[in-house]
């Protein structure tokens, strides 16, 4: 049964091929592949086993899609494409009554030649992939003209449909009730799995499909700590420093922000340093707007932190978040990205003072109406009763 993609927008995408002159499309990323053909595979970060995508600027030409044979009956169940083919992989026949190619390059072959592809202008995501599926799909390519689209995958996918952003902003509303959860079981005696442990519970929970990630640093044992993705069983104490960095999954679509906190008491330069970083920060969320690059941001909150504080080490402010935790526009001092409406971003700062690593993050959508900001309601306080 056939249906319309609700995550895929097919309107960019054959914007992009248009301007580009791009007859086929051919992508075998995992987010790429998932994003097009909707179908959240496990597996495809296997170098042998690719779930690859055929998409074509024709009409005429129908869209291709390739799969192992142990995901074929699942694959024809949630993916838009009506052309689904598998090759032998984990099961050689499966429920699904249907001719199985003996590997990869076989399928693929397969499709080329039925759909005459001869003479045309491919993207692929060149260098992105693996060097032993660019050899094969070079082979099979010969004759025609092989272009990198891989940034062009990460413009098309920078603006989200309505189902993208109902997704991202899910799991946006319940990791801030694991955060307010993680906030409230800080105290001294508590361990840094107690509070792994609770906002793991507290997203399952408030119905995420997963937990993609939880990164705790706590006190000695790793304050310093960017991403130090497993608790240590650490007591925490009075004076401690505390952060975490989260994201629930809502059906393939992550959160991420950060909140810090200190344990009953902190410095009055940790203070100024965390009410400095928060100030810019969300000035800084108030002012993008589309129209603006990467570039522009960087340079705008670069330029509003360092009134405060001094050789600022971080070489970028944030990034846009969807089907990858870092997508376009990366807010770096190169980036000439322009954000369009209906991009999500995460604006974030972070400082190192005194072994501690000061880290806050903000997520929001960008829309023609204004921006709208999903954590504003997580609370920034630094310092938790002891």
């Amino acid at each position: 049964m056939s249906r319309t993609p609700t995550i895929f927008n097919e309107t960019r995408m054959r914007a992009m091929m248009d301007r580009k002159g791009l007859d086929l499309v051919i992508v075998r990323g995992v987010e790429n592949s998932r994003y097009i053909s909707e179908f959240f595979h496990n597996g495809g970060n296997l170098g042998y086993r690719p779930f690859c995508v055929f998409y074509f600027r024709d009409p005429a030409k129908k869209p291709a899609f390739v799969v192992a044979a142990v995901d074929l009956h699942l694959a024809m169940t949630l993916t838009w494409i009506e052309d689904v083919r598998a090759y032998a992989m984990a099961e050689f026949f499966t429920d699904v009554d249907t001719h199985f190619y003996d590997d990869f390059a076989g399928a693929a072959k397969a499709i080329l030649t039925e759909r005459g592809v001869k003479g045309m202008k491919v993207g692929t995501e060149g260098d992105n992939l693996t060097s032993g599926f660019r050899t094969v799909l070079d082979g099979l390519l010969a004759g025609n003209m092989v272009e990198d689209i891989s940034f062009d995958m990460e413009m098309v996918r920078m603006v989200k449909t309505p189902e993208e952003i109902r997704r991202l902003k899910r799991a946006t509303e319940i990791t801030v009730k694991a955060h307010a959860a993680f906030r409230a079981a800080i105290k001294p005696g508590a361990t840094d799995t107690d509070l792994h442990r609770t906002a793991c519970l507290t997203m399952l929970q408030e119905g995420a499909t997963a937990v993609n990630f939880i990164n705790v640093a706590a006190g000695s044992a790793n304050s310093f700590a960017a991403h130090d993705p497993f608790p240590r069983d650490y007591v925490l104490q009075r004076g401690d420093f505390v952060k975490v960095d989260m994201g629930a999954n809502v059906l393939g679509y992550s959160a991420d922000f950060v909140r810090s906190y200190f344990i009953g008491e902190a410095s009055q330069r940790q203070q100024d340093i965390w009410k400095w970083l928060n100030e810019v920060q969300l000035d800084l969320c108030a002012w993008i707007r589309p129209g603006v690059t990467g570039g522009e941001i960087f340079e705008r909150g670069y330029k509003q932190i360092s009134k405060h504080l001094e050789k600022f080490p971080r070489e970028f402010l944030g990034h846009g978040i969807g089907l990858g935790s870092h997508e376009q526009p990366r807010m770096n001092a190169v980036n000439r990205t322009v954000v369009e409406a209906n991009s999500v971003l995460c604006v974030e700062y972070s400082y190192y003072h005194d072994g501690c690593r000061h880290h806050t993050e903000e997520t929001f959508l960008v829309a023609e109406d204004g921006n709208h900001h999903w954590t504003k309601d997580c609370p920034r306080d630094l310092i938790v009763a002891a």
